[in-house]
């Protein structure tokens, strides 16, 4: 697999970005090797931004997976009368916990996806 010279920048970013944790330093760095500071400044910010949003999405599904389950069982709870002890609680502690992801999701690394 080859890599292009925008691939191989973008991955730079992203591996600057995770040690580094401030935008700014990464965005000096790159002025500092001779590109241009506006054009340093969008590349460093689009590729933090792309790296929020990932992490969001995980989170997104982590809650959407949560708060259906919770949705089943209390409907199951609310219409038999009959309450699941185990599982209601896990898609509640699944939901707020992909919630509390979701809130504080960071651009600066892209969290493992557990696929």
């Amino acid at each position: 697999m080859s890599f292009t010279d925008e691939d191989r920048t973008v991955l730079q970013v992203r591996e600057l970005l995770a040690k580094q944790r401030n935008k700014d330093v990464v965005v000096n760095y790159y002025i500092n090797q001779g590109m241009a500071p506006d054009e340093a400044r969008e590349m460093v910010y689009s590729i933090y931004k792309e790296n929020r949003w990932e992490n969001r999405k995980t989170a997104l599904g982590i809650m959407i997976g949560g708060g259906i389950g919770t949705a089943i069982f209390v409907a199951i709870w609310l219409g038999t009368g009959r309450l699941f002890y185990i599982w209601l609680p896990l898609c509640a502690i699944g939901f707020l916990s992909g919630l509390a992801k979701f809130l504080m999701a960071s651009g600066y690394e892209v969290s493992a996806d557990d696929d």
